[in-house]
């Protein structure tokens, strides 16, 4: 605790929320935080990948076959649905 990656999340906590609410906009701060929270799952995924396979692992902690596949299909599937989300909410102000 009291580390630099700690005080940038207390604040992090603190002040975007309490100026979003004093703007009077509680809406953008859901909506920040939940584009927020659905970039971590994705982001945790590739993360793995590289981390876990890399050559200073043990082969006993290395990830498996399997767990490289399920890391790259949610990997792939996050990376698809935000494009398709992207195109979708873009769309429009192309008048496509």
């Amino acid at each position: 605790m009291g580390g630099k990656y700690f005080r940038f999340y207390v604040l992090w906590l603190t002040f975007p929320p309490m100026i979003l609410f004093a703007l009077g906009q509680p809406i953008g701060l859901i909506l920040a935080y939940g584009v927020l929270g659905s970039l971590f799952m994705p982001f945790l995924a590739v993360t793995l990948l590289g981390l876990l396979n890399g050559k200073r692992i043990p082969k006993k902690y290395a990830n498996k076959l399997h767990t490289n596949i399920a890391f790259a299909v949610v990997a792939l599937l996050f990376i698809v649905l935000g494009i398709n989300q992207l195109v979708g909410a873009v769309a429009p102000l192309f008048g496509s």
